[in-house]
């Protein structure tokens, strides 16, 4: 046996000293100012991708060579040198040819890089520089043409040896803390590891060169510390977790409901018995475990802070938001506190996210405290324009806290901020104090944006002790004489007490609904429910006894026919990324594949998620039933199509054609994004990024559905011309109407 091994490892030695070396990263790079206007929209002119990338056999730049962008601005290829600390500043992109001996597989770690292209395919890249130990990229024999998108201030490339095959990476994990003096769980807890398949060839469930955070189950040592087992399927790696005391803040994992994937959150426990649980939101770039130190243990409060799926992740919009109500929920699970007793709270992007989740949600927290909060990229950074912007702008109506104020002046706040916070200015605080009158507030004199003092055991700006005080001084939430609710859809917010929300006559819209007594007006509403009872709607006397809806211009009384869209079945396009969402791409569709496999590792990077990517075949012969579905390519190419999206939708893809109802596009430079219910299935969707050809697919490498702020409808078909003139290459974009038929 012993023998057997040693020939083992002998066999591997060789194989390792005869692949070749990783090349050295360049040095040399054209780096290329921005010629192009871009933010959080969702269509951003993009000439150099159009110049470059759109056909991956265009020539590269050249010393020299002139881009012009969509707005007339030109800029110069111009040589930089790269060193240790990296390759320039305020660049849009950078060039630079690697030539190799021999194809081979590396490890590309790109620190401060938004996105790696190499010889035309699209990888993830790093742009908040978190080390995730690089992502599997082939090389070719000869010169190979890369490209770096964007940069947040200098960014380095690196290629690291790899070996073929599935590969557990150390960094990125996603670890419970274990704590010191408990039971260790027989069965393990919930553990996730970064896993990348270097090789060319589909294996344990990756793509040829994916990278997946797979779940599995860690088994810490009895007696700590030690390394303790990861186990996933096949797959297992020795990790060491970090260990607290019972009094120390923690982390804590968790399996997210929307992807499947292992999710954290750090807990402070109180030095009482507390029933009462605080969900503290943190800033950019903050630890969720920082956040947790930041305060002292309080005798009668839960700490509890989640991660926004990553300490940039999603603002605490989107799946971020998505991710403080599952923490909230876990941690009510473990801790025993009572429901009627949450309070929120954060810092800086968390302030937002106060805001936010408040805004969007009256009901559930007894009292909210924003600290250096901004009220939204409206007001803080801004969204460029553009001539569907009131559209864009519905589809994240969410996130617009000003319109969404009245919900907002219902639930008891405290703001607090720095007077000379160079970050956050202190207008936005002045901002949403002016709006809400009977909010408290305290604008610390001479004050940045993180400060500290002798006021808290903490951190002063999130431990400001008044905050505490005035959570404790909060009365129990009674049911209120006046109902008023306003909503930006009800997919994000459909209740408020005893009113819900079910459909609006107008989707991307805010809607309002008062209700005073047995009196009820309306804005933009089509369908909802109330206790039974007489009511007068609008001005008319009806019987409630199912949910109400308006029937042309009158009010009646019947149960939702099935089908329709309902709060837990709509768009917007975000939406289809939940239920455990499984990516199909047709296996004799590359650029689809590539595409998937882009997005599944943007997915990873942005969302610390698991997106399984399957083709068409393997979808075919699966078991994914109830869950959510998104289809790459189109029905000639991905054979999926046929069997998840129903004959009735009103859009339809192919190679060569895209069809919205009566209208008919043709050409392969096109793309489309929609969702839709899933056939056969009552509650899961299906969202489609969909191409009529290579150049359609390669448009996918400029969507920005994963970034929080981008707002897309329930569809929109475009062309290349997005590249150009950003809405101007929109075809068609919109929402469906309640029978999910294009709206008129």
């Amino acid at each position: 046996m012993r023998s057997r091994v040693l020939l083992i490892l002998l066999f591997l030695l060789l194989l390792a000293a005869s692949a070749p070396a990783a090349p050295a990263a360049p040095r040399r790079w054209l780096v290329l100012a921005s010629v192009d206007t871009r933010g959080r929209r969702p269509f951003n002119p993009d000439a150099v991708f159009a110049r470059y990338l759109l056909d991956p056999a265009s020539p590269p730049p050249c010393e020299g060579e002139v881009v012009r962008g969509s707005d007339g601005q030109e800029a110069r290829w111009v040589a930089a040198s790269g060193d240790d600390q990296g390759v320039g500043g305020q660049i849009s992109y950078a060039y630079a040819g690697v030539e190799c001996e021999s194809e081979q597989i590396v490890l590309a770690r790109i620190p401060g890089g938004g996105g790696l292209f190499v010889n035309g395919d699209g990888f993830a890249g790093d742009i908040y520089a978190i080390g995730h130990g690089g992502v599997p990229v082939p090389l070719r024999k000869g010169i190979n043409h890369l490209f770096v998108r964007g940069a947040r201030g200098a960014f380095r490339l690196e290629f690291v040896d790899v070996a073929p095959g599935l590969r557990v990476m150390e960094e990125d994990a996603t670890l419970p803390d274990v704590v010191t003096g408990s039971a260790v769980a027989a069965a393990g807890v919930p553990a996730a590891a970064v896993v990348v398949n270097a090789s060319l060839a589909p294996r344990g469930g990756l793509l040829p060169l994916g990278v997946r955070k797979m779940g599995g189950v860690l088994t810490p040592p009895a007696t700590p510390p030690g390394s303790a087992a990861w186990v996933s399927g096949e797959i297992g790696h020795a990790f060491t977790p970090e260990h607290r005391g019972a009094a120390e803040a923690r982390r804590i994992t968790f399996v997210s409901a929307i992807d499947g994937s292992v999710q954290q959150y750090s807990l402070l426990p109180p030095s009482g018995d507390a029933r009462a649980l605080v969900l503290s939101l943190h800033g950019a770039g903050v630890d969720a475990l920082n956040q947790a130190r930041s305060y002292s243990p309080k005798e009668d409060f839960w700490i509890v802070a989640p991660t926004n799926r990553r300490p940039f992740g999603f603002d605490w919009q989107d799946w971020g938001r998505l991710d403080a109500y599952e923490v909230l929920g876990d941690a009510l699970r473990r801790t025993g506190a009572d429901p009627r007793r949450v309070f929120l709270t954060g810092h800086s992007m968390g302030g937002h996210g106060t805001w936010h989740l408040a805004a969007n949600d009256p009901d559930r927290f007894r009292a909210i405290a924003p600290s250096a909060g901004w009220c939204s990229f409206d007001t803080y950074g801004g969204r460029p324009g553009g001539r569907l912007d009131a559209l864009w702008r519905g589809a994240d109506g969410a996130s617009l806290t000003l319109e969404l104020v009245e919900n907002l002046a219902q639930v008891p706040a405290y703001v607090l901020h720095g007077e000379a916070d160079d970050n956050v200015p202190v207008g936005e605080a002045r901002a949403m104090i002016a709006a809400l009158p009977r909010a408290r507030s305290h604008l610390q004199p001479g004050a940045g944006h993180w400060w500290d003092g002798d006021a808290a055991t903490g951190a002063d700006c999130v431990d400001w002790p008044a905050i505490f005080d005035f959570f404790r001084e909060q009365p129990a939430a009674a049911a209120p004489g006046t109902i008023r609710f306003t909503s930006a859809d009800p997919s994000i917010d459909s209740k408020h007490h005893s009113l819900e929300v079910l459909q609006p006559l107008r989707y991307g819209e805010r809607l309002r609904v008062e209700v005073e007594g047995r009196s009820v007006t309306t804005t933009n509403v089509r369908r909802m429910r109330l206790p039974p009872g007489t009511y007068s709607v609008d001005g008319q006397e009806v019987e409630v006894r199912e949910a109400l809806f308006l029937d042309g211009t009158r009010w009646r009384s019947a149960a939702p026919p099935p089908g329709e869209k309902s709060p837990l079945r709509s768009g917007p396009f975000k939406r289809a990324f939940d239920r455990r969402f499984v990516m199909v791409y047709g296996e004799r569709d590359g650029e689809a594949m590539r595409r998937a496999r882009y997005d599944a590792q943007a997915w990873w990077y942005r969302a610390n998620g698991d997106a399984a990517v399957v083709s068409d075949a393997e979808f075919a012969a699966g078991d994914f039933a109830g869950r959510n579905v998104i289809l790459y390519g189109n029905a000639t190419t991905n054979r999926a199509f046929a069997g998840v999206l129903p004959p009735e939708c009103p859009i339809r893809v192919e190679q060569g054609s895209l069809r919205a109802g009566e209208r008919r596009f043709a050409g392969s430079g096109l793309g489309c994004l929609f969702v839709h219910p899933r056939a056969g299935e009552a509650e899961a969707l299906v969202g489609v990024v969909g191409h009529t050809g290579s150049s359609g697919a390669r448009l996918g490498y400029n969507l920005l559905f994963f970034v929080s702020g981008v707002g897309y409808p329930d569809y929109a078909l475009f062309g290349e011309q997005i590249l150009a003139a950003g809405d101007e290459g929109v075809l068609m974009a919109g929402w469906f109407d309640h029978r999910w038929e294009l709206a008129h």
